[in-house]
């Protein structure tokens, strides 16, 4: 029975390359030659009169833009330089140019989650959303006529606006050089795009480091996700540091592109997952799912007579939770997020190559130069 299901679905494997190979031949026509229009400049290309980096990625899915942008961030802000950061805002209910404020009702619906997120961290930056990068990047420059740096966030494929520095996020347990061209497979562009990028960050997540079997055309930091802390849902939940919990029993839930990172984190902090609950990447919470949510951490603590049990979640899946009617149905709850930041392997080496890189665009007179 099982060797049959087993070639079941190696046919339907087949059969699916088959009928989807011809649409992934055209995408790739269609996207090289608008690459190759801008690449020969038969289409405008629009500059604004500061230093502009893009963090993107070859492939649909997460593949870490948003933990990389607040390590740079971070990078700026150490060395006094002043900084923005500006994205389309994936999934929010609002369109047009929008400055990111946490005070108001659902934030991650108004703005999308990566930017509310960012603000969360970095509240006393310039952080806005806008389908029109360079419409966004002139109305920040507008009010804060002193920006250096403006970061555009998932901005890899949109070339109507100059970027000074064009930063490639690679998953390297999902690298691009082993996947297809959408929809056969998950790429956005063909592989050979890359050579476009300045600098490729290798994420290997929660992974130990690896040396490339590959050879790559462009230099390359490599990356990791680090724990770094805890975030109380509410305020009057007590502090707990990464040591507070290990050893204690938890019910995990997220809404993350990849969920294992978060689970395997958890294991190695020897944190023990009772029952773990996924959603779909940048998933709206409801208040029938948490309460749902919230209905299997009282039967946990029941069961198994838990006065100390957690609920975890990622900082993406809190923000999206953030001033929600729905996190009401978990008030009651020690609900915490955990903190990950992205870490080079190498510090030395990326504060090296970060600096090579950046100082020439930051000591030159963009003004000047539209």
């Amino acid at each position: 029975m099982q060797s049959l299901r087993q070639r079941l679905l190696v046919i339907i494997k087949i059969v699916r390359g088959i009928l989807l190979l011809p649409i992934s031949v055209l995408y790739g026509i269609v996207i090289t030659t608008r690459n190759w229009l801008y690449d020969r400049g038969l289409i405008k290309v629009r500059k604004l009169p500061c230093v502009v980096i893009s963090i993107g990625n070859l492939s649909l899915g997460g593949t870490g833009k948003t933990p990389f942008s607040l390590y740079l961030i971070s990078w700026f802000r150490k060395r006094g330089i002043s900084v923005a950061y500006l994205s389309r805002g994936y999934k929010r209910v609002t369109r047009g140019f929008l400055e990111v404020s946490l005070s108001g009702l659902e934030p991650a619906r108004r703005y999308g989650d990566e930017a509310a997120m960012v603000k969360w961290y970095f509240p006393e930056i310039p952080v806005a959303v806008c389908e029109d990068r360079y419409s966004g990047g002139k109305r920040l420059l507008e009010k804060y006529p002193d920006l250096k740096v403006v970061i555009l966030d998932d901005a890899f494929q949109h070339r109507q606006l100059h970027r000074d520095l064009e930063i490639l996020v690679v998953d390297s347990m999902r690298p691009p050089w082993k996947d297809w061209l959408f929809p056969l497979g998950r790429l956005r562009e063909p592989l050979h795009s890359y050579h476009r990028a300045h600098l490729l960050i290798l994420n290997y997540r929660t992974q130990p480091y690896r040396p490339l079997k590959y050879h790559l055309r462009r230099p390359y930091l490599s990356f990791l996700y680090s724990p770094s802390g805890l975030r109380e849902a509410f305020p009057d939940l007590p502090p707990l540091s990464l040591e507070d919990i290990r050893y204690k029993s938890c019910i995990a839930f997220c809404g993350i592109a990849h969920p294992q990172s978060f689970y395997e984190t958890l294991r190695n902090l020897q944190v023990y997952v009772l029952q773990k609950f996924e959603f779909p990447d940048h998933y709206t919470f409801s208040l029938k799912v948490t309460a749902r949510l919230a209905y299997f951490y009282w039967r946990a603590c029941r069961k198994y007579q838990l006065s100390d049990l957690l609920l975890l979640t990622t900082e993406k899946d809190l923000i999206r939770l953030y001033q929600s009617p729905a996190v009401s149905a978990l008030t009651d709850i020690p609900l915490y997020a955990l903190q990950i930041q992205m870490q080079p392997f190498d510090t030395e080496r990326a504060e090296n190559t970060l600096s090579n890189l950046l100082s020439s665009f930051l000591n030159y007179d963009h003004i000047r130069s539209i």
